[in-house]
């Protein structure tokens, strides 16, 4: 449970409606021992200065192809005075390329405002409490997972 560049400064910020993508931040703040904040819709303004990070883990759930709106309106709303590097992770309920789509809008905002996205993103299923579809998830593989992603991310940062 290391970093291995030692000036690389990174936090998690994550948005969820079922909970599904909190578990999935969680466990990569804490393999990573960083930050980690909830973007919610009453965050009007940033919570933390992002200037003081170097790389950002974005995570959120997908609705309809679309990223958690919270998320959406929080990206737009940021502004950066340096690039920096976005990775993202996604829980959704595995339909189509909803992921990709989803991956492709938050792409969009954070390039528009000349920022760097790694191509790698993460995805994992999210269950649902009323639907019998992908319940249990994601699960203690998914977790472990998502763990190795980050910790990969940081690896490759150098």
């Amino acid at each position: 449970m290391s970093i291995c560049v030692v000036n690389m400064k990174p936090i998690v910020l994550y948005s969820t409606k079922s909970g599904n993508t909190k578990k999935i931040a969680d466990e990569i703040a804490l393999e990573l021992s960083c930050e980690l904040l909830r973007i919610t819709q009453t965050n009007s303004k940033p919570i933390a200065d992002l200037n003081n990070y170097d790389l950002l883990f974005i995570g959120t759930g997908i609705h309809f192809g679309n990223p958690n709106e919270e998320m959406v309106r929080y990206l737009k709303m940021v502004e950066l005075k340096e690039t920096k590097s976005f990775a993202f992770f996604v829980t959704w309920g595995g339909a189509g390329k909803t992921d990709q789509e989803a991956v492709a809008k938050l792409k969009m905002i954070l390039e528009s405002k000349g920022q760097k996205v790694i191509e790698d993103y993460y995805k994992c299923y999210g269950g649902r409490n009323f639907s019998l579809l992908k319940r249990g998830h994601p699960n203690n593989d998914y977790v472990k997972a998502a763990k190795n992603w980050a910790q990969k991310i940081i690896n490759n940062m150098h």
